[in-house]
């Protein structure tokens, strides 16, 4: 996985692209470390061009989560992508960390989360 830092006046936006899986554990958790020891405590991690996401990983999101919450930071999530996002939702990540549908709507309106799960008639239509 490739993960290019934006930074924005109140937050940084960790962009991860490619595949998310065992092996970048140690490159992400050094990624949100040195993002904390530098002093950005909210973060927007986008996962929009994260074409597979490994299910063996999902704690590392609740890590990052759980880490920035403890230093007085949030960190959300955005994924549009169908696969990662099922994945996620089969975790049940949207029930304990924030996750947005765009980058915009994670800085610009918190309120436009995704929905905790993709209603069975929806998802067959």
């Amino acid at each position: 996985m490739y993960i290019d830092l934006r930074h924005q006046p109140e937050v940084v936006i960790l962009d991860c692209c490619g595949r998310f899986d065992e092996t970048d554990h140690e490159h992400f958790v050094e990624a949100i470390e040195k993002l904390q020891t530098d002093g950005k405590n909210h973060v927007v991690v986008n996962l929009t061009s994260l074409y597979f996401l490994d299910p063996k990983v999902i704690s590392i999101l609740h890590f990052a989560y759980e880490y920035f919450q403890a230093n007085a930071g949030s960190l959300s999530l955005v994924s549009p992508l169908s696969t990662v996002r099922n994945e996620l939702n089969i975790a049940n990540v949207p029930e304990s960390i924030p996750t947005y549908p765009s980058v915009y709507d994670a800085l610009h309106r918190p309120h436009v989360v995704l929905p905790k799960e993709i209603p069975a008639a929806a998802a067959s239509a």
